[in-house]
């Protein structure tokens, strides 16, 4: 495979394309994963003030916090896409400028296959990774989001029933 002034043109316009659909994918899947932390957040705070009308808040709050801990998980997920969208960003930037400056010195006897073979290599990777990851990320979303829900309200229905059996105990015990 030699650089060639089509496949340089060919270049030039798809890796900004490439470029604009992985920014708004990779967009999407964070503004997904941070609503979804969010949300949780709210759930959180929704809980502990119900909890603390409960009384013995300090106890279920913290158990609560444990629980949310586990199951929700910070926005820490979105290093390795963050890492993953740095590496693509970079490589599509250079076959870009390669392209570019490929064809600016219009130079037919400089064919670098090396040039060639990375330009190739970047665009189709990207391909695949921009449409791998928001295949990958919606196919999480669902197998996770059923057993979260699942495993969140069987801790709430926990910790109210704790809140009432403790509700109850206070108030069958004599006052002292």
């Amino acid at each position: 495979m030699q650089m060639s002034e089509p496949f340089a043109t060919t270049v030039a316009a798809v890796a900004p394309v490439v470029w604009l659909v992985g920014a708004v994918e990779y967009h999407q899947v964070a503004k997904q994963t941070f609503e979804a932390y969010n949300a949780g957040e709210v759930l959180l705070a929704q809980t502990v003030e119900g909890l603390k009308r409960a009384g013995d808040a300090e106890i279920l709050a913290h158990q609560w916090t444990e629980t949310q801990q586990q199951t929700l998980g910070p926005p820490r997920r979105l290093l390795p896409l963050h890492a993953l969208w740095s590496v693509v960003t970079t490589c599509l930037l250079s076959s870009l400028v390669i392209a570019l400056a490929w064809l600016a010195h219009g130079d037919e006897q400089d064919r670098s296959s090396g040039e060639a073979m990375f330009c190739f290599v970047t665009l189709c990777g990207s391909f695949i990774i921009v449409t791998a990851v928001p295949v990958a990320a919606a196919l999480r979303r669902v197998s996770k989001s059923g057993d979260q829900r699942q495993a969140l309200s069987q801790e709430i229905e926990r910790l109210q029933a704790d809140a009432r059996r403790r509700v109850e105990a206070d108030q069958m015990s004599p006052p002292g």
